[in-house]
């Protein structure tokens, strides 16, 4: 596994569908692609913001709180047929859960946490973009 870091979010230029840009420790690049909402849920919590109500991903992390467990880490595991696969790994009482989550899920619980997030080098090897041909646009982190 390979540490990544959120570092962005856009618009993929040619087709308009929401992306994740992963950045590998190694420097690859990992565009994974993801719906609206879930792009929404990762934005609010990398902007800090609060929302009146939760929302999903702030829900599940309040009841895993209450119940005593903590997430350890993000693991993006698998890609298949063009669809990545990934897991919560989470500690309660000093066992270890792995869980299976989507990675756009996995990743808003990861902003929110601080958890860091790995990635499977042979998920890296298959997914990883060359930057020269990839320009992202639209909201960014920062924006």
């Amino acid at each position: 596994m390979v540490k990544a870091k959120l570092e962005n979010l856009g618009v993929e230029a040619q087709s308009g569908n929401v992306v994740a840009l992963l950045r590998a420790e190694t420097g690859e690049l990992l565009p994974i692609w993801i719906g609206p909402l879930e792009a929404q849920n990762i934005a609010v919590a990398l902007a800090g913001e609060k929302p009146p109500r939760p929302l999903t991903p702030d829900l599940l992390l309040s009841v895993l709180e209450m119940l005593g467990g903590k997430l350890k880490r993000v693991e993006i595991t698998e890609l298949k047929d063009g669809t990545y696969f990934a897991r919560l790994v989470i500690d309660h009482r000093g066992i270890e859960y792995k869980i299976d989550a989507r990675p756009s899920d996995a990743m808003a619980l990861a902003v929110r946490t601080g958890a860091e997030i790995l990635v499977d080098e042979k998920v890296l090897a298959e997914g990883k973009i060359d930057e020269a041909n990839f320009e992202p646009h639209g909201p960014t982190p920062e924006a």
